[in-house]
Protein backbone atom coordinates (compact mmCIF):
# COMPACT_ATOMS: atom_id res chain seq x y z
CA UNK A 1 0.00 0.00 0.00
CA UNK A 2 1.32 3.42 -0.95
CA UNK A 3 0.29 6.31 1.30
CA UNK A 4 0.63 10.08 0.79
CA UNK A 5 3.58 10.31 3.18
CA UNK A 6 5.59 8.19 0.71
CA UNK A 7 5.06 10.69 -2.12
CA UNK A 8 7.41 13.67 -2.28
CA UNK A 9 5.90 16.82 -3.80
CA UNK A 10 7.86 19.29 -5.93
CA UNK A 11 5.69 22.41 -6.09
CA UNK A 12 6.59 24.62 -9.05
CA UNK A 13 6.17 28.26 -8.00
CA UNK A 14 8.86 30.17 -9.89
CA UNK A 15 6.86 31.46 -12.83
CA UNK A 16 6.35 35.10 -13.82
CA UNK A 17 2.54 35.29 -14.16
CA UNK A 18 3.07 36.74 -17.64
CA UNK A 19 -0.59 36.55 -18.64
CA UNK A 20 -1.90 38.17 -15.47
CA UNK A 21 -1.63 41.84 -16.53
CA UNK A 22 1.02 42.65 -13.96
CA UNK A 23 -0.61 40.81 -11.04
CA UNK A 24 1.38 38.20 -9.09
CA UNK A 25 -1.10 35.35 -9.22
CA UNK A 26 0.57 33.38 -6.43
CA UNK A 27 -0.33 36.13 -3.97
CA UNK A 28 -3.97 36.35 -5.03
CA UNK A 29 -6.29 35.94 -2.03
CA UNK A 30 -8.65 32.99 -1.84
CA UNK A 31 -11.83 32.77 0.22
CA UNK A 32 -10.73 32.70 3.81
CA UNK A 33 -7.83 35.07 3.21
CA UNK A 34 -5.00 32.69 2.37
CA UNK A 35 -2.93 33.25 -0.77
CA UNK A 36 -3.04 30.99 -3.79
CA UNK A 37 0.54 29.87 -3.07
CA UNK A 38 -0.11 29.08 0.60
CA UNK A 39 -3.33 27.26 -0.29
CA UNK A 40 -1.51 25.09 -2.84
CA UNK A 41 1.27 24.21 -0.41
CA UNK A 42 -1.19 23.62 2.40
CA UNK A 43 -3.15 21.12 0.32
CA UNK A 44 -0.19 18.73 0.17
CA UNK A 45 1.00 19.34 3.72
CA UNK A 46 -2.50 18.58 5.03
CA UNK A 47 -2.12 15.13 3.47
CA UNK A 48 1.23 14.62 5.22
CA UNK A 49 3.22 14.71 1.98
CA UNK A 50 6.86 15.92 2.12
CA UNK A 51 6.96 19.19 0.19
CA UNK A 52 9.66 21.10 -1.65
CA UNK A 53 8.64 24.46 -3.13
CA UNK A 54 10.67 25.85 -6.04
CA UNK A 55 10.61 29.65 -5.85
CA UNK A 56 12.04 32.65 -7.65
CA UNK A 57 15.03 34.38 -6.04
CA UNK A 58 13.51 37.86 -6.33
CA UNK A 59 10.19 37.37 -4.54
CA UNK A 60 10.61 37.37 -0.75
CA UNK A 61 6.83 37.76 -0.59
CA UNK A 62 6.52 34.17 -1.74
CA UNK A 63 8.70 32.93 1.09
CA UNK A 64 6.67 35.03 3.51
CA UNK A 65 3.44 33.51 2.18
CA UNK A 66 4.77 30.05 3.06
CA UNK A 67 5.89 30.98 6.57
CA UNK A 68 4.68 28.52 9.17
CA UNK A 69 4.30 25.60 6.77
CA UNK A 70 6.52 22.57 7.25
CA UNK A 71 8.30 22.45 3.90
CA UNK A 72 11.63 22.98 2.19
CA UNK A 73 12.45 25.65 -0.35
CA UNK A 74 14.71 25.54 -3.40
CA UNK A 75 15.46 28.59 -5.53
CA UNK A 76 15.46 28.44 -9.31
CA UNK A 77 18.45 30.60 -10.32
CA UNK A 78 16.97 31.26 -13.76
CA UNK A 79 13.20 31.59 -13.39
CA UNK A 80 12.94 33.31 -16.78
CA UNK A 81 13.76 29.99 -18.43
CA UNK A 82 11.05 27.45 -19.17
CA UNK A 83 9.43 25.14 -16.65
CA UNK A 84 12.05 22.44 -17.13
CA UNK A 85 14.53 24.61 -15.22
CA UNK A 86 12.30 24.62 -12.16
CA UNK A 87 11.82 20.88 -12.47
CA UNK A 88 15.59 20.35 -12.59
CA UNK A 89 16.03 22.63 -9.58
CA UNK A 90 13.42 20.68 -7.68
CA UNK A 91 14.79 17.28 -8.57
CA UNK A 92 18.31 18.33 -7.59
CA UNK A 93 17.06 19.40 -4.16
CA UNK A 94 14.56 16.60 -3.59
CA UNK A 95 15.37 13.63 -1.39
CA UNK A 96 14.08 11.11 -3.98
CA UNK A 97 13.83 8.44 -1.32
CA UNK A 98 10.10 7.67 -1.32
CA UNK A 99 7.77 5.68 -3.54
CA UNK A 100 7.11 8.52 -5.95
CA UNK A 101 7.48 12.18 -6.82
CA UNK A 102 4.54 14.45 -7.57
CA UNK A 103 5.34 17.35 -9.92
CA UNK A 104 2.73 19.90 -8.91
CA UNK A 105 1.76 23.41 -10.00
CA UNK A 106 1.08 26.22 -7.53
CA UNK A 107 -1.88 27.65 -9.45
CA UNK A 108 -4.52 24.90 -9.24
CA UNK A 109 -6.78 26.02 -6.39
CA UNK A 110 -9.67 23.76 -7.33
CA UNK A 111 -7.75 20.59 -6.44
CA UNK A 112 -8.83 18.90 -3.22
CA UNK A 113 -7.30 16.37 -0.88
CA UNK A 114 -9.70 13.77 -2.26
CA UNK A 115 -8.42 14.46 -5.78
CA UNK A 116 -4.81 13.88 -4.75
CA UNK A 117 -5.70 10.78 -2.72
CA UNK A 118 -7.46 9.33 -5.77
CA UNK A 119 -4.40 10.04 -7.94
CA UNK A 120 -2.19 8.23 -5.42
CA UNK A 121 -4.63 5.32 -5.36
CA UNK A 122 -4.22 4.93 -9.12
CA UNK A 123 -0.44 5.00 -8.64
CA UNK A 124 -0.73 2.30 -5.96
CA UNK A 125 -2.99 0.20 -8.18
CA UNK A 126 -0.06 -0.02 -10.61
CA UNK A 127 2.37 -0.90 -7.80
CA UNK A 128 4.02 2.50 -8.06
CA UNK A 129 5.63 1.51 -11.36
CA UNK A 130 3.77 3.76 -13.81
CA UNK A 131 3.74 7.48 -14.57
CA UNK A 132 0.27 8.51 -13.47
CA UNK A 133 -1.33 11.37 -15.39
CA UNK A 134 -4.76 12.79 -14.61
CA UNK A 135 -7.20 13.22 -17.47
CA UNK A 136 -10.71 14.64 -17.68
CA UNK A 137 -12.82 14.16 -20.81
CA UNK A 138 -9.66 13.50 -22.81
CA UNK A 139 -7.79 16.58 -21.56
CA UNK A 140 -4.48 15.94 -19.83
CA UNK A 141 -3.98 17.66 -16.49
CA UNK A 142 -1.68 18.14 -13.53
CA UNK A 143 -0.08 17.17 -11.21
CA UNK A 144 1.85 14.22 -12.62
CA UNK A 145 3.01 11.41 -10.34
CA UNK A 146 6.28 9.69 -11.20
CA UNK A 147 7.92 6.58 -9.76
CA UNK A 148 11.03 7.71 -7.89
CA UNK A 149 13.28 5.79 -10.29
CA UNK A 150 11.75 7.70 -13.20
CA UNK A 151 12.24 11.01 -11.37
CA UNK A 152 15.91 10.15 -10.83
CA UNK A 153 16.26 9.45 -14.55
CA UNK A 154 14.87 12.92 -15.31
CA UNK A 155 17.79 14.43 -13.40
CA UNK A 156 20.08 13.25 -16.19
CA UNK A 157 17.93 14.70 -19.00
CA UNK A 158 18.39 18.50 -18.85
CA UNK A 159 15.61 19.33 -21.28
CA UNK A 160 13.18 16.73 -19.98
CA UNK A 161 9.77 17.53 -18.53
CA UNK A 162 7.02 15.17 -17.44
CA UNK A 163 5.14 16.05 -20.65
CA UNK A 164 8.12 15.08 -22.81
CA UNK A 165 8.52 11.89 -20.80
CA UNK A 166 4.86 11.01 -21.23
CA UNK A 167 5.03 11.59 -24.97
CA UNK A 168 8.23 9.58 -25.31
CA UNK A 169 7.17 6.62 -23.14
CA UNK A 170 3.41 6.16 -23.55
CA UNK A 171 3.72 2.51 -22.54
CA UNK A 172 4.79 3.64 -19.05
CA UNK A 173 1.75 5.88 -18.52
CA UNK A 174 -1.32 5.02 -16.47
CA UNK A 175 -4.17 7.48 -16.93
CA UNK A 176 -6.15 8.61 -13.94
CA UNK A 177 -9.62 9.28 -15.30
CA UNK A 178 -10.88 12.12 -13.12
CA UNK A 179 -14.56 12.69 -12.46
CA UNK A 180 -14.12 16.49 -12.20
CA UNK A 181 -12.13 19.16 -14.02
CA UNK A 182 -10.02 20.04 -10.96
CA UNK A 183 -6.88 18.60 -12.53
CA UNK A 184 -7.29 20.54 -15.77
CA UNK A 185 -8.03 24.00 -14.33
CA UNK A 186 -5.44 26.57 -13.32
CA UNK A 187 -5.07 30.32 -12.93
CA UNK A 188 -3.32 31.85 -15.93
CA UNK A 189 -5.34 34.96 -16.78
CA UNK A 190 -7.39 37.66 -15.02
CA UNK A 191 -10.51 35.82 -16.17
CA UNK A 192 -9.32 32.71 -14.34
CA UNK A 193 -8.57 34.79 -11.24
CA UNK A 194 -12.10 36.13 -11.25
CA UNK A 195 -13.31 32.56 -10.62
CA UNK A 196 -11.32 32.11 -7.42
CA UNK A 197 -14.46 32.47 -5.36
CA UNK A 198 -15.10 28.87 -6.43
CA UNK A 199 -11.91 27.69 -4.73
CA UNK A 200 -12.16 25.27 -1.81
CA UNK A 201 -12.64 27.18 1.42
Amino acid sequence: MIVPAQIEVILLAAGHSRRMAGVDKLLLPLPGGTSLLAHSAGLYRALGMPLLAVLRPDRPEHRAALAGLDLRIATNPDPAANQSGSIRTGLAAATLDGAGVLIALADQPWLTGADIAALIATFAAHDGQRIVVPRHHGQRGNPVLLPTATARALCDEPAATPRALIDARPEQVAWHEAATDHFTRDVDTPADAALLAESPR
